[in-house]
């Protein structure tokens, strides 16, 4: 009994004590969601005592990771809104353990609207939003998840500022009463950032789209600008990290000359590589200054599909004790240069019916170009909650998938 209450204090005290953050800029970064917790595709979070955690985003996802002690709990708690743990209704626990080879996963909703008196409830998660993978080594058992958390109202895009806090601790150990507060770092989710950048330098990226078919050519261009006594600069190096490293092509250069208005352009150019691994990636530039020292940049670009699909569907749906009609508007959206030709596939679910925008062919001529399929569908009486909607397109062998939720209250 005693060793217990000690234990849970221990746990109390960490939980109100903040954790040193690697870095409060997230990029966005598509991890390989195998159990297996690989460095280059993940972004270190935190070091605690108990192993280290990971987390990162992408538009619409957050991914979380842990190499955690045996006989250890992954915790995550996140605050969607970034207004405080004891603030709302949109503070979510995620505690996962290992059993054998399985991991076990609980969710738990802070509903803290009473001030006065937290509670928390066990959330209906939609299964194609959720997912997690771990398996066990010799030192340490991996986690790695995902989650979709737009049914709680959060859609993780960019300048995004949820609070994140990631504890990994003794498996059984209470984290307490609902009413304990929870010190959480509040992160910003950004497709850029930057190490040791030089005092008097600035840079913002010159893009069209972060999006690029992983068969056609990535162009990217930094661009420079120096305050009057800015750096002098004699090197720039530029390549892929992680999976991109191996995907794309290396530029190292001498720094160029700066114009008359103090600017500095840098092109990188690559084919992308058919081995290449899809996803948000990270192209790293390394600027060498002529006393030595060094300053990284990094950037989140998107080695795609050949598709994307917008979805122009209702935000929300008002509850109705009747059967209700929704029409809507799904946008084919080329990645690619050239001709683009497959066939589209919408799927409700099973007590909905379709009554437009089922096997739709599409043929889209244009590099970049769209092709429009009006959809509409049947919602039955007194359906609500937040539900998945499926995108498909076969594109030859292909199959792109994409799920999209729309609510109902």
């Amino acid at each position: 009994m005693a060793a217990s209450l000690v234990l849970g204090q221990g746990q109390f005290n960490d939980l109100l004590r903040p954790q040193l953050v690697q870095e409060p800029l997230r990029l966005a970064l598509t991890p390989i969601l195998d159990g297996v917790v690989i460095d280059q595709e993940w972004d270190v979070f935190t070091q605690t005592s108990n192993g280290p955690t990971f987390f990162q985003w992408e538009p619409g996802k957050i991914y979380w990771a842990a190499k955690a002690t045996p006989g250890h709990d992954v915790v995550v708690s996140i605050d969607t809104a970034g207004d405080g743990w004891l603030v709302g209704t949109d503070n979510l626990e995620i505690r996962s353990r290992l059993e054998g080879e399985q991991i076990v996963t609980t969710v738990r909703q802070l509903d803290a609207t009473d001030r006065s008196g937290p509670v928390w409830s066990s959330p209906e998660i939609i299964p194609e939003s959720f997912f997690v993978a771990g398996k066990p080594s010799s030192q340490y058992w991996n986690l790695e998840g995902r989650f979709d958390p737009i049914q709680f109202g959060f859609e993780p895009k960019l300048d995004s500022k949820p609070g994140i806090r990631i504890d990994v601790v003794p498996t059984g150990t209470d984290l307490g009463a609902s009413y304990i507060p929870r010190a959480l770092s509040f992160v910003r989710l950004r497709f850029d950032n930057s190490r040791d950048l030089f005092s008097g330098l600035t840079w913002r990226p010159e893009v069209r789209n972060r999006s690029i078919a992983r068969f056609d050519t990535v162009r990217f261009r930094f661009n420079f600008t120096r305050d009057e006594n800015g750096p002098d600069i004699q090197s720039i190096d530029i390549a892929g990290e992680g999976y991109a490293r191996q995907s794309l092509g290396v530029v190292s250069q001498a720094f160029p000359e700066w114009d008359r208005k103090s600017r500095a352009l840098v092109d990188f150019v690559s084919d992308i590589k058919d081995e290449s691994v899809g996803g948000y990636r990270i192209l790293r530039a390394t600027l060498l200054r002529s006393d030595g020292k060094i300053a990284t940049i990094r950037t989140s670009i998107r080695l795609s599909e050949l598709i994307d699909f917008d979805a122009k569907l209702p935000r929300v749906i008002r509850y109705s004790e009747e059967a209700q009609v929704v029409k809507g508007n799904i946008n084919i959206v080329s990645q690619a240069r050239g001709r683009v030709d497959g066939a589209f596939r919408l799927k409700i679910p099973n007590d909905w019916s379709l009554r437009k925008g089922s096997d739709t062919n599409f043929l889209i001529y244009h590099s970049r170009g769209n092709f429009n399929v009006p959809v509409e569908f049947m919602v039955p009486a007194g359906a609500i909650g937040v539900f998945p909607i499926i995108l498909e397109a076969d594109i030859g062998t292909q199959t792109i998938q994409k799920v999209v939720y729309l609510p109902i209250r």
